[in-house]
């Protein structure tokens, strides 16, 4: 295929004449915002930049600069991407923007958490780094997420599905430099298979490769059919999902050994689902995590835990499946960073 000319923009461009970068042939990464999930990390140009490659058929996707150093952050930061999204017409996947110094630690593993929403959402999920993020942090990832490499360098050194080769461009319609990207991967034909919300639609058969016209079954599509015994089991399982392997098993094994209250509240959250989705990714347990679910729609008591020494929001969270943002506003912190021993915080 024809490298595909793409540009990756935020509000620092200003307001963008995308009729002349239309003209130009340029296909476009859209930044939604930064960090947890509030409006005021929203970028100010995002609706803009979206609601105008819309109106003029510019094929794009969007990438959420991280800030996260805890799984709780990321799964906002997920969430901050779902709700901006929602409405457009996707032809290139979510890319997590990975560079933020101090947050290489557990990269690799918030990726996955992060992309685990994305991809339950319907949505495919692409990494955004560096090519030293990339061999440092992140390279265990291998090709299971769309990678999208900077290296502003004469050649990228490595495979990737695009190349972030200058922060220097300059394209018609916009003032002042740009960075500027070859794409070797026709994510817009690809985008054909998904519906007109560019979430990915129903698929049959086994699990597409990285480069097929088809995209990949999503996370939760892959652990249903898992469920549903159409990948076997041990080695054949193992065989048939390949690299999705090991976290397709990592659900099923949380699924089949967690408390049911804490799966309540990551189905609440909407880690696996709803309706028909949410019956099969949950199988045998899809009961008794419904019907506490149904419990708390209609009234539940709340639910306390006294802080203990060595606790933090974050590990709070995670224990009772929530997120410390949740925690916070239903306790009234206003800074998550400072609670104390004996303190008494309510759940839910």
């Amino acid at each position: 295929m024809a490298i595909l000319k793409v540009i990756d923009v935020s509000y620092h461009q200003g307001v963008i004449e995308w009729e002349k970068v239309r003209k130009a042939g340029y296909h476009a990464i859209l930044r939604c915002g930064y960090g947890d999930d509030l409006t005021s990390q929203d970028d100010k140009q995002w609706k803009r930049n979206a609601d105008e490659c819309t109106r003029l058929g510019i094929p794009f996707g969007v990438y959420i600069y991280s800030y996260a150093k805890t799984t709780a952050q990321a799964e906002s930061e997920a969430r901050h991407v779902l709700r901006l999204v929602k409405g457009y017409k996707l032809s290139y996947p979510v890319f997590y923007d990975l560079e933020e110094p101090g947050t290489q630690t557990g990269a690799a593993d918030r990726m996955k958490k992060f992309a685990a929403l994305i991809e339950a959402a319907g949505y495919p999920c692409g990494v955004y780094c560096n090519k030293s993020w990339w061999d440092s942090h992140l390279n265990s990832l291998r090709t299971r997420y769309p990678l999208w490499i900077a290296r502003y360098h004469d050649t990228l050194g490595m495979k990737a599905d695009m190349w972030q080769y200058s922060s220097k461009g300059t394209i018609p319609g916009i003032t002042g430099k740009v960075d500027v990207n070859h794409c070797y991967r026709d994510f817009p034909a690809e985008s054909v298979g998904r519906d007109g919300a560019g979430k990915v639609k129903e698929t049959s058969g086994t699990v597409t490769s990285s480069g097929s016209n088809t995209f990949r079954k999503t996370l939760l599509q892959m652990v249903a059919d898992t469920v549903a015994g159409k990948y076997g089991d041990g080695e054949s399982r193992k065989k048939k999902l390949g690299a999705d392997y090991q976290q397709v098993q990592s659900m099923i094994n949380h699924i089949l050994t967690g408390k049911a209250e804490s799966l309540a509240a990551e189905a609440k959250a909407g880690k696996y689902g709803d309706g028909a989705v949410r019956k099969a990714v949950l199988g045998k347990r899809y009961a008794e995590v419904q019907k506490i679910i149904n419990k708390g729609t209609k009234g539940e008591s709340a639910v306390y835990y006294t802080v203990k020494s060595g606790d933090t929001l974050s590990k709070i969270a995670a224990k009772h499946g929530t997120t410390y943002q949740k925690l916070a506003s239903l306790n009234g912190i206003k800074n998550p960073d400072k609670i104390y021993a004996g303190q008494k915080l309510r759940i839910r």
